[in-house]
């Protein structure tokens, strides 16, 4: 049980990377939750108040075992910045839409990201960079 309490905040943790204020806010609450038996997951999604933040998106995604990628995570997977990322690729009108998005926060289906990926390469398509 408390093993999967981690995983589950760790994978939440993963996609928070490239987000200070979001990365401390949710490890707070894990030092909330944890010494409760419960994980900062469940906590978030017990809340309706965060129901639109980025935080409960990506523990919504979790929960459900979606497979996803940040702004951040996904510009790694094409080796530019994210502010670029999102500029030039993310912008394209045929890049998969995000499942979450609120200004320069958006998270994609992992899968939907890396066949687009694998179709164009790790560079966008030329004229767009």
């Amino acid at each position: 049980m408390a093993d999967d309490l981690y995983q589950r905040d760790t994978l939440v943790l993963q996609h928070l990377r490239g987000y200070p204020e979001e990365l401390r806010h949710y490890s707070n609450l894990i030092k909330q939750a944890h010494p409760r038996g419960m994980s900062a997951l469940d906590f978030v999604l017990r809340r309706p108040a965060a129901s639109d933040s980025f935080i409960a998106a990506i523990c919504r995604l979790v929960a459900a075992g979606e497979a996803v990628l940040s702004a951040v995570e996904a510009a790694e997977r094409f080796g530019v910045p994210p502010r670029t990322f999102l500029e030039t690729i993310a912008a394209r009108p045929d890049f998969p839409p995000p499942l979450f998005a609120h200004d320069e926060k958006r998270v994609w289906r992992a899968g939907d990201v890396e066949v687009y990926r694998q179709q164009y390469g790790e560079a966008p398509p030329a004229g767009d960079m």
